[in-house]
């Protein structure tokens, strides 16, 4: 069986991925805080589940490439490099729960070395952090762990409690931060 490396070099193969992607993207974009199903996707373009992962090594990768590709699209809809880019961002996310999901179930996933969402994540950090350098102006390791790791953590409670407002806590946070009122390890000054 080829690589997906070898069938992106084909351009049928490398447009029906891409279709595939799409339809994937707007599926989890447009469903609940459980996502799609492998043969929901499959059924929107045209093909069986197998058929879906013949494009990809295996279903996670279709999940880590879905997940890239999200990432592509709010580079191309929000000014990342700006605060009201990275807060339009985080308001998207929260009319997104299905896609949502898919990153915090891809990020526990991580913590395999061994898994496809392993270098995904690596590469997101450390994307998230230069956003938060630009967009936040800071270039402090402790405030950029605490902020990911807050906004991954208010998205969880979201999910579970829609009521959670996960922007207003993060900006409240980063108000805090930027009032000087939180030192590095968490005290107050």
């Amino acid at each position: 069986m080829p690589t997906t490396d070898s069938r992106r070099r084909y351009p049928k193969g490398a447009a029906r991925r891409a279709e595939i992607l799409r339809a994937a993207l707007d599926a989890y974009a447009a469903s609940d805080r459980q996502g799609p199903r492998l043969r929901d996707i499959a059924a929107a373009v045209g093909l069986t589940e197998a058929g879906v992962l013949h494009y990809f090594d295996s279903k996670d990768h279709l999940f880590v490439a879905i997940l890239e590709a999200r990432d592509r699209a709010a580079a191309e809809q929000h000014d990342l490099n700006s605060e009201d880019g990275v807060w339009g961002y985080l308001e998207e996310t929260m009319r997104t729960p299905g896609l949502t999901k898919l990153f915090l179930d891809m990020s526990a996933a991580a913590s395999d070395p061994g898994h496809p969402a392993h270098a995904f994540m690596a590469r997101h950090d450390l994307a998230v952090r230069r956003l938060l350098r630009s967009a936040l102006g800071t270039d402090d390791p402790w405030v950029e762990r605490i902020v990911i790791a807050l906004a991954e953590g208010l998205q969880a409670r979201w999910l579970r409690d829609p009521a959670t407002d996960l922007v207003g806590d993060m900006r409240r946070f980063v108000a805090e931060v930027r009032a000087n009122r939180l030192a590095p390890g968490g005290t107050e000054r």
